[in-house]
């Protein structure tokens, strides 16, 4: 079997996270002890973390050669662990022909919202640049109504998301998820743009409502290499 590409260590939690996750799906799919063949190209965050999240030029010079190395691997198809990086992936794919797939989030989630014939309040979950940002907001279907996160709810998801880049703590996880639950309608999708956000309420029963990227890049990335 060919295998799946992963571009990470940015950070390498965020790779962890994606690598346990795609071998957990890859095992229901396939069989308990089953351990899905990858193909991964790490790279050092510390050297993109400063250019982040603005100067995507400066970033796809880093990024590209990555991308360059997983062109010439057996892969099924790729993913970029990081969704603020996939800014610098878009320039990168535009100005050179590769052939490889890349499960790229902003794709993934139009195509999940596009299934969704009720028209939803959607609000997106990430660092307070991505909440404010117009990148991912741009892929939202236009029969949802994104709603622009107050203030306070920018502050409780960024701190969280802080806290869990290096550390954890599931009381405060608990509060910010009731928080969110409590001041938005019934009718809100939260999409989880942001790994560290994906940990901190992995364990919480969020519902169909709740749109984790981190599961639509790995669900995408299985299917493309179990069909491969």
């Amino acid at each position: 079997m060919t295998s799946i590409g992963i571009i990470g260590g940015v950070g390498y939690k965020a790779t962890s996270y994606f690598y346990n996750r795609i071998n957990q799906l890859f095992e229901l799919k396939m069989g308990k002890g089953n351990s899905c063949p990858i193909v991964l190209k790490s790279l050092n965050f510390i050297e993109i973390n400063s250019l982040l999240p603005e100067n995507n030029i400066d970033v796809a010079l880093l990024l590209k050669p990555s991308v360059q190395f997983l062109e010439h691997q057996d892969i099924a198809c790729a993913v970029l662990v990081n969704n603020t990086m996939h800014k610098a992936l878009d320039i990168i794919l535009s100005e050179n022909k590769f052939e490889k797939i890349y499960c790229h989030v902003g794709n993934l989630i139009n195509d999940k919202l596009d299934k969704i014939s009720e028209k939803q309040n959607v609000v997106i979950l990430g660092t307070a640049f991505t909440m404010t940002d117009n990148y991912l907001k741009s892929f939202v279907p236009k029969q949802h109504f994104i709603i622009e996160p107050s203030k306070e709810t920018i502050e409780k998801v960024d701190d969280l998301r802080k806290l869990y880049f290096d550390s954890s703590d599931k009381l405060k996880a608990e509060e910010c998820f009731n928080y969110l639950k409590e001041n938005y309608s019934t009718d809100t999708t939260f999409i989880i743009a942001c790994t560290e956000l994906s940990i901190a309420f992995a364990d919480f029963n969020k519902g169909k409502n709740w749109i984790n990227t981190i599961d639509l890049q790995c669900e995408k990335a299985l299917n493309l290499l179990i069909n491969s």
